[in-house]
């Protein structure tokens, strides 16, 4: 034994036989950045798939509807657009969209998920990275897939012979710069956050759809009245599109402008980085972040004993006796839709009320951008009737998308989180509710959203004078049909719904639906067989319904589209009641 001061140490631990211990080696910063970034990429693989058909089926989607579809609509509006094909000017500002509206996500969601929901943050701030480290980690994922879909997008570009000028592969940074200048403001305003109470589709409603709309993507931003135009400077979307112009086919502008372009985006950048740094360190920096004072630790144990013996209390009362219904569909349905409706407003009341109301606003900026801009290039539209100017050609069909919208919102995104993350309808169905209950009492609360957003939007499309005939006050009852189809439906398909990446399949499903089915223009734009084609998605049925409504012109092939909305609400209902009888009562 050997003395080391009053404590004797085995000779086998003695220090001169000690192995020297080897000093830890820290990675350099940049291998520190990149080890989280590898991290956000490898997970990014996991829904690679629709990453890739986001990425090429987009551009392809857009390009031809919006640039073929409605540019063949556009008459003597070429001097409105700097003397180029439609779908020339609308090309460059679409990539800049894309990954505009592909960042908001990216820059939300995830960061949340981070600090709140999965923690991945501070697992990561467990290990020798710092919170920088993290953050940058994030961003340069985020900037390799805005870099990638950037590039893919150019490409598909060029079989429209849109391009013109060598200089077009720069527009894969500057629709990048843009991106990122909207999209680190986000992320330092998400991590700022606590938990997620409806900010994040806020934000997508009031920020980046008005961007999209009303940034001059599908017009000239001088088309707008003046009142409007601000909202297009501010943006980053407008300075990334005229970049993509400029570089695409070397639209006129001014060098000082284009220096102005650039130099905004920049700015951006690097105000939103510092704010995210900021929030970052603030939020995992520190070595106490989690620790617990002894006197919390008591106080919280106290409280969850209170709530534990109140609750035991509640249930030494008797119990109300439970009827149970008999019968050859006893099983199915126990006649308390109610009590399903009622838990719905009250989850509404407590948390959901900004959304709920919030949806309405979508149509509403989709009816002023493209009946005001767009307006000025089309003039007059064929319709039903006639023909019509073009926002009471479109302000019909967004009446249907909002229907479509709120219905398919409900009975997707909601229904998904109850059925793999709350296990609402598990507990449930351990009640005396039914499977058709539950079922008719989810597609009431889509009904309701439906509703409301159909009443609020007639009364806008009133206000601007698109409504000529009384035939329109059934414009409503046609709106809670389409709902009650789409909703129906939508549940069905989602019960096989297993993850969070699988539901984006819904809305890659749902947009060429949006794009296609006569919403901006005439079904005759198309060729014959493809309009055989479109003709049989639901979209355009509720599309053609409206119009109809709207003006007072009828025929025979009103009541086609009505049978068809009342086959898709038997069939969705009778799939969705089994679906949930299969999941929940074997």
């Amino acid at each position: 034994m050997t003395d080391q001061g009053s404590v004797r140490v085995p000779e086998t631990m003695a220090p001169s036989t000690l192995a020297p211990a080897q000093e830890h080696q820290v990675p350099s910063a940049w291998k520190s950045v990149w080890s989280y970034a590898e991290h956000f990429l490898r997970n990014l693989r996991r829904y690679g798939t629709v990453v890739l058909v986001e990425a090429v089926g987009e551009p392809l989607i857009y390009l031809m509807a919006m640039g073929l579809g409605l540019g063949s609509l556009i008459g003597g509006g070429e001097a409105s657009i700097g003397g180029v094909d439609y779908v020339a000017f609308l090309a460059p500002a679409l990539l800049a969209a894309s990954i505009l509206t592909s960042g908001s996500p990216e820059f939300t969601y995830p960061i949340m998920g981070g600090f709140s929901w999965n923690k991945t943050f501070y697992a990561a701030q467990a290990t020798v990275l710092r919170p920088w480290h993290i953050a940058a980690g994030h961003v340069v994922g985020v900037t390799i897939r805005f870099l990638i879909q950037a590039t893919l997008f150019l490409l598909m570009m060029l079989p429209f012979g849109v391009v013109s000028s060598p200089w077009a592969w720069v527009q894969i940074f500057t629709a990048t710069a843009g991106g990122l200048a909207i999209g680190l403001p986000l992320m330092a305003y998400a991590a700022s956050l606590r938990r997620d109470t409806g900010q994040f589709a806020m934000v997508q409603r009031f920020i980046i759809m008005p961007m999209f709309l009303f940034s001059g993507t599908f017009y000239a931003l001088n088309t707008l009245p003046l009142a409007l135009q601000w909202i297009g400077w501010i943006s980053p979307q407008w300075h990334a599109a005229q970049l993509g112009r400029i570089l695409t086919y070397g639209m006129d502008n001014p060098g000082w402008l284009t220096a102005v372009h650039v130099g905004y985006l920049l700015v951006l950048c690097a105000l939103g980085w510092m704010a995210v740094a900021r929030v970052f360190e603030s939020r995992l920096g520190g070595s106490d972040r989690f620790s617990i004072s002894s006197r919390e630790l008591t106080k919280r144990s106290a409280k969850a004993a209170r709530a534990a013996q109140d609750a035991y209390i509640g249930t030494v009362p008797d119990m109300p006796a439970i009827e149970v219904r008999q019968g050859a569909f006893s099983a199915m349905y126990a006649g308390n839709i109610r009590a399903v409706m009622e838990r719905g407003f009250r989850a509404l009341k407590t948390s959901n009320w900004g959304i709920f109301i919030s949806g309405f606003f979508e149509p509403v900026l989709y009816l002023l951008s493209l009946g005001l801009g767009l307006g000025a290039l089309v003039g007059v539209v064929q319709g039903p009737a006639g023909p019509m100017e073009y926002g009471a050609f479109i302000a019909p069909a967004l009446l249907a998308v909002s229907a479509m919208n709120g219905a398919i919102y409900d009975s997707t995104w909601n229904v998904f989180f109850k059925l793999r993350h709350a296990k609402l309808y598990r507990t449930m169905l351990t009640t005396s509710v039914g499977p058709l209950d539950v079922a008719m009492g989810e597609i009431g609360m889509a009904l309701l959203r439906g509703g409301i957003y159909s009443t609020a939007f007639m009364m806008v499309m009133a206000v601007l004078g698109y409504l000529t005939s009384w035939w329109s006050l059934l414009l409503v009852p046609a709106a809670l049909l389409v709902a009650f189809a789409f909703a129906s439906l939508g549940m069905a398909i989602t019960s096989y719904m297993r993850t969070f990446q699988q539901m984006d399949w819904i809305w890659i499903v749902m947009m060429p639906m949006f794009l296609f089915s006569a919403t901006f223009f005439p079904l005759s734009v198309y060729p014959a067989v493809i309009q055989g084609f479109i003709q049989a998605l639901p979209l355009w049925h509720a599309v053609e319904l409206m119009r109809q409504l709207s003006v007072g012109a009828f025929s025979g092939v009103t009541f086609i589209h009505l049978g068809y909305f009342a086959v898709m609400i038997t069939v969705g209902i009778w799939f969705t009641t089994h679906r949930l009888r299969a999941l929940f009562l074997r």
